[in-house]
Order: C-alpha cells, then sequence, then structure tokens
C-alpha cells in the first residue's frame, strides 16, 4: 500500500513485488524451522494481498487468489455465452479473461505439488522465477511504451 500511496511512475508495481521475489529466493536456504517458515510465508501472503488489491483485467475485478468469485464469474459469462445474451461478445471476452486466471491458479498448484514432490522446499525457486519473469516483462513493456509517467 505504501508504493502505491508514494507512486511517482509506473515501476511502483515490480517495486511492492520486490518483498515478495526476496523471501521466496531465500526460503529454500534457511534451516527447516517451521516457525520461521510460518512467519515468511504469512509475510509473503499479505505482501502479494495487499500488492495486487483491486486488480482488473478489463475493467472486471479479479482476485490474484483462487477464489470462488474468479470461478463464479467464469461460470456466470459461460452461462450467458451459452444462453445468447444479447451482449454475446462481451460475456465471451469475460469467460475467456477469468478462465485464464482460473486456468492459472489450477495449473500452478499441480505444478507446484508435483515439484514439490521431487525437489522439495526448492519448488518455491519456480515461483521466484515467475516473479523475475513478471517483473522484467512489465518493466520493459513501460519503457518500450513510453508508459512510466501515465501508467499509474
Amino acid at each position: 500500500m505504501w508504493f502505491k500511496d508514494h507512486r511517482k511512475n509506473a515501476y511502483w508495481r515490480v517495486h511492492g513485488l520486490l518483498p515478495l521475489f526476496v523471501m521466496t529466493a531465500i526460503l529454500p536456504f534457511l534451516r527447516p524451522n517451521a516457525l520461521i517458515e510460518l512467519l515468511i510465508i504469512a509475510f509473503s501472503v499479505g505482501v502479494m494481498m495487499k500488492t495486487f488489491t483491486g486488480s482488473q483485467i478489463e475493467n472486471h475485478p479479479f482476485m490474484i487468489f483462487m477464489t470462488s468469485g474468479n470461478y463464479r464469474r467464469m461460470l456466470t459469462a459461460l452461462y450467458y455465452v451459452i444462453q445468447g445474451s444479447k451482449y454475446q461478445k462481451e460475456y465471451r471476452r469475460q469467460a475467456v479473461n477469468y478462465g485464464f486466471v482460473v486456468g492459472s491458479f489450477v495449473l500452478g498448484a499441480v505444478v507446484s505439488a508435483l515439484l514439490m514432490r521431487f525437489i522439495y522446499i526448492k519448488s518455491i525457486w519456480l515461483i521466484t522465477l515467475s516473479l523475475f519473469t513478471v517483473m522484467v516483462y512489465y518493466s520493459s513493456e513501460v519503457k518500450r511504451l513510453g508508459l512510466k509517467k501515465t501508467n499509474l
């Protein structure tokens, strides 16, 4: 919230992801200690929840975590597409967007569970790699499109 409240350019989103990125990068190096891991996970989840508060896909709100809200919105949009609503194009677009959110969560959970079985705690580096990829891609797009001062 502090990054968002004090933003001066479009890179505030990347700055908000940095604490989560650092925590996921160092977690596998720590010795197993349930108390420390619990605190780090709670901190990371809290940072992530606050970072994505108010997130939208094409002016439609979504939750960064897999909640019944994303799933319900996807199914509602699909229902209206199947029923042949007069806003067919808009509902089809919503169904696809929410489908990506739900599908991404399910795929991420399955891949994480499989990796956890083979490489245990180092599987968290998949999250670190994903965060790094998102931060680099976002930063390069802001620079390429000249959105530093306008994408606040």
